[in-house]
């Protein structure tokens, strides 16, 4: 059980469209907490892909909350379910929640560590596109568009406690931590962030990831 003296990880899953409850099962059984599903939309590049209109891929993020001491076996697990060892598979990755995380401690094998970052960041409706653009030049290799909906018409999601309203996109991007402040400059510019009401990034430290490869 968790308690509010644990030390807290929020674990996610971006999976392939239909996995996301899946996910959310395995993780009731291994103590996981408030677990969350957001439909996504991932994007890829390959030009047989573009021929077929296929560049977008349905995706789900499963995203739960686990105490220190489950992060291994809720990786060892998940890799295990939906192969996440394999090339595109799906990713694994985890954050700390609200304590310092001893990052001296998170050298494992086989498992990248701290080399990343996560970016989130909140456009209207149909900007998700600029931005994984702009993204992309800075040197980003992708990302994920989540749809931030209520289930009710009046009702809003919410992510990390910031309330998305259902014309909003969110766009998630996993980045080398040397390649943050570029990415995050780029959006910025090319979407003009800085004016009031135009969109919100934000970033937070990625503590463990599962299931990115290079090239």
């Amino acid at each position: 059980m968790i308690s509010a003296k644990d030390n807290l990880i929020l674990f996610s899953c971006i999976l392939d469209f239909g996995k996301g409850s899946k996910a959310l099962e395995l993780s009731k059984v291994l103590g996981g907490k408030m677990g969350t599903i957001f439909l996504g939309r991932g994007t890829v590049r390959a030009e047989w892909l573009n021929v077929l209109g296929a560049l977008d891929v349905r995706k789900e993020i499963f995203i739960t909350i686990i105490d220190e001491e489950s992060e291994d076996i809720f990786y060892k697990r998940m890799a295990d379910k939906f192969n996440l060892n394999k090339k595109r598979h799906g990713i694994a990755f985890s954050m700390p929640i609200g304590h310092f995380y001893n990052r001296s401690n998170l050298k494992k094998e086989g498992e990248n560590k701290v080399a990343y970052e996560c970016i989130f960041t909140i456009v209207d409706k149909g900007l998700s596109g600029d931005v994984l653009e702009a993204a992309e030049a800075a040197g980003s290799t992708g990302g994920t568009v989540i749809h931030g909906r209520g289930t009710g018409t009046r009702e809003k999601a919410t992510l990390f406690n910031i309330k998305i309203e259902p014309e909003k996109e969110i766009v998630l991007i996993l980045a080398k931590t040397e390649n943050t402040d570029s990415i995050v400059d780029s959006i910025e510019k090319k979407l003009n962030i800085k004016e009031p009401g135009t969109g919100i990034i934000f970033v937070m430290d990625v503590s463990r990831t599962l299931g990115l490869y290079q090239g």
